[in-house]
């Protein structure tokens, strides 16, 4: 009897989720307000300032590099294990 009553329940629930998605009808955008907030979300010139720093994935290639231009190394390291990133 218990399962009976499970299996009720459940397909119940799956009826009123059905219903209920079925339901919502997706929002329609024109394409001039698609363009205004695609050109407000998409990146500007100048936001992502560091993509403009040469990024070199093995330190030794960082240090030949620092050494040659008389600069120093940042290096950045991530958690889980990955690897070290020098500029």
């Amino acid at each position: 009897m218990r399962r009976v009553r499970i299996i009720t329940i459940a397909m119940w629930s799956a009826l009123i989720v059905t219903t209920a998605v079925q339901a919502v009808e997706p929002p329609t955008v024109d394409d001039a307000a698609f363009e205004k907030l695609h050109s407000l979300i998409k990146r500007q010139p100048g936001e992502s300032r560091w993509m403009e720093i040469d990024w070199y994935p093995s330190v030794w290639e960082a240090r030949q590099k620092a050494a040659a231009t008389g600069k120093p190394i940042f290096l950045m390291a991530g958690s889980g294990g990955a690897p070290a990133a020098g500029c």
